[in-house]
């Protein structure tokens, strides 16, 4: 996927899913944990995980826009390509790590980009030039971040586990004490390892996730708050309109309102 921007954004919530990034050309600010990353062009970044993030693109204009592209990273072929190499990564690795682009890693995906041309190729070589940029990123500076996604039986794994349930039932109750069960954890263990990883509680990671839905069929058309609130999993309009206003600086009327200005 290529995203672009002709201006600077103004900070928007939003989440990397398990992916790799790169900044072709302008800046991107990303707000993670309390930490902040800027990126310039020839940057990349590699997240393990469905992490919430503050985006701003920080340096773009009409003449020379804001381009970045990424690719959405499979556990699968990850795993697999573990087998074959020798197991040198940390523990502890970060859930989120950015590296200079290497030359290594920016050969197999320039030929990616290229495929967006020709579906009719795509359709046959995306999936192993995709193999061919793990390989490539697991040998470099991000390795150790990237073997995450592929492990299996770790903590992060079942992080990851946890992670994706929420994520799949973010409309429904959360009971953090069946979720820990499920994984394999406790619920004191899953509390701390999940927050080590994402930045964020089980149920705070819940609640952001409802927000970025809500806010997603808020300006995809013509829904009514109330019942955007009880479909994402609000059992209060009120507390729905609050925690929206905090997460993104603006109740849902007028945040709407401000989406339909600059459209």
């Amino acid at each position: 996927m290529i995203r672009c921007s002709a201006e600077p954004t103004p900070p928007i919530p939003a989440l990397f899913e398990p992916v790799f990034y790169i900044v072709l050309q302008g800046s991107k600010r990303l707000t993670f944990a309390g930490r902040t990353h800027d990126f310039g062009a020839g940057t990349c970044a590699v997240a393990t995980v469905g992490l919430p993030f503050i985006s701003q693109v920080i340096e773009a204009s009409p003449s020379k826009p804001y381009v970045g592209a990424e690719l959405r990273l499979d556990p699968g072929v990850v795993a697999e390509l573990l087998i074959t190499l020798p197991d040198a990564s940390e523990r502890d690795a970060p859930s989120f790590a950015t590296a200079p682009a290497d030359p290594m890693v920016l050969e197999p995906f320039g030929r990616m980009l290229r495929l967006l041309a020709t579906p009719a190729d795509a359709a046959v070589l995306a999936a192993p030039f995709a193999r061919e940029l793990c390989y490539r990123l697991l040998q470099g500076p991000l390795g150790n971040t990237l073997r995450q996604v592929g492990r299996r039986g770790s903590r992060f794994a079942q992080v990851r586990a946890a992670a994706d349930r929420i994520g799949r039932y973010a409309d429904k109750p959360l009971n953090v004490k069946r979720l820990a069960a499920d994984v394999g954890m406790s619920p004191t263990s899953l509390h701390r390892h999940f927050k080590a990883v994402t930045g964020y509680s089980p149920l705070a990671y819940q609640r952001y996730l409802r927000l970025l839905e809500a806010r997603r069929i808020l300006h995809a058309g013509d829904a009514l708050v109330t019942t955007t609130a009880f479909t994402v999993g609000y059992a209060s309009p009120s507390q729905f309109s609050r925690e929206y206003k905090r997460m993104f600086g603006e109740p849902p009327v007028r945040d709407m309102r401000r989406q339909d200005r600059a459209a």
